[in-house]
């Protein structure tokens, strides 16, 4: 019968066996490359959802700059304005808010209205506005923008012709929905009298290079489909 003591002697000489096997460098090579890669791509990661958070913060210590708003203001100056080339939800701006009023950066009041829900509105401080013209005087970081679509269409010489037109086709109907949405923009803002020149000035500049791009992008994508359509129908 076994005792406790054979099977701790057992155990030791498992142990023992286990130490005397070769190391597998190769193995042991791959598995601390793997671990070095998945760190660096979290601490990617990571930086940019925190370069991403620092803008939003900007974006909105800067629209306050113009004027005093509310957090749907601020949405529906996003959805108007800055869609085309930065997007923010709900709950992104007042998550974003609320952490502006804890530095105090914004302030706060809540407006009371007769026969409609209050208002809270928010304004820039001394502070914020100090954090605002030093984000502006900052040097612009080096351009690089995810772009799924382009990453995807890499590929697509992997796939059937069909596959690659469905996307060129989605994205030049996501063109066209953008250019219209700047040419609302500058029907509705650009003749409009402005107390504030200036900014107006810079934010249809804005509005040009971004519908520069569209319109460069449009072109390239419908010479790309007319390519496409021409072979597939050979």
């Amino acid at each position: 019968m076994a005792t406790r003591s054979d099977a701790k002697q057992d155990e030791t000489m498992q142990s023992s066996d286990a130490l005397d096997k070769p190391i597998d460098e190769t193995q042991v090579a791959g598995r601390v490359a793997r671990e070095a890669l998945e760190e660096r791509v979290a601490a990617g990661s990571e930086r940019e959802g925190d370069m991403s958070r620092n803008t939003l913060r900007s974006l909105i210590l800067g629209l306050l700059g113009a004027r005093p708003m509310s957090g749907y203001d601020i949405k529906r100056a996003f959805d108007r304005s800055l869609a085309t080339y930065w997007n923010a939800g709900s709950s992104q701006i007042y998550t974003t808010l609320k952490a502006l009023a804890a530095r105090g950066l914004v302030s706060s009041e809540l407006v009371y209205q007769d026969g409609r829900p209050n208002r809270r509105v928010y304004r820039l401080t001394e502070a914020g506005r100090a954090a605002l013209d030093a984000w502006l005087a900052e040097p612009v970081p080096a351009r690089f923008t995810k772009d799924e679509f382009l990453t995807k269409l890499f590929f697509c010489g992997q796939t059937d012709d069909t596959t690659a037109l469905r996307h060129l086709e989605e994205h030049l109907s996501s063109l066209h929905e953008q250019l219209a949405d700047m040419e609302r923009a500058l029907r509705e803002y650009g003749g409009r009298p402005t107390r504030r020149p200036r900014l107006l000035e810079y934010q249809m500049l804005v509005r040009d290079y971004k519908h520069a791009a569209l319109r460069a992008d449009l072109e390239v994508t419908a010479q790309a489909i007319v390519r496409l359509r021409a072979r597939i129908s050979e």
